[in-house]
């Protein structure tokens, strides 16, 4: 229907949408509230096949669970299971905030794929559909 959008065009469309979401946006407004999230997981899904200077964006869950295994000593290990659900629930549990759902988002589907079983799930759909879809 649109032709041939890629990867690398779909990423910079969320951006672009999540840019005019920031500043209040028209008529057509894609994002709102926890949408964020929804965009940002599409984000990091996408970032996975995109060029290099795209590529770091999905690196964002690697980050983020790097930190809280660095804390093992003190509490005990974080298994990527407890990584992906406190993302979770950090991204659906506190009010809307763009900054936070947006890393969040980008975070989550590394973090649920890394987890495996159920919660990888999700991220095997989407994953297939937006690729399918981008492609």
């Amino acid at each position: 229907m649109f032709g041939a959008i890629g990867s690398g065009g779909m990423i910079l469309l969320i951006i672009v949408a999540l840019f005019i979401y920031k500043k209040g946006g028209g008529k057509l407004q894609p994002v709102k509230d926890h949408h964020v999230i929804y965009w940002g997981a599409a984000l990091g899904l996408l970032a996975a096949s995109a060029g290099t200077a795209l590529a770091q964006i999905g690196t964002v869950s690697t980050s983020i669970s790097d930190s809280l295994n660095a804390q093992s000593g003190t509490v005990g290990p974080v298994g990527a299971g407890a990584v992906a659900l406190i993302l979770i629930l950090i991204g659906f549990g506190t009010k809307p905030a763009m900054t936070k759902d947006l890393i969040v988002g980008v975070a989550l589907p590394g973090a649920l794929s890394t987890a495996g079983g159920l919660l990888a799930i999700p991220v095997t759909v989407l994953a297939s559909v937006l690729h399918g879809f981008g492609a």
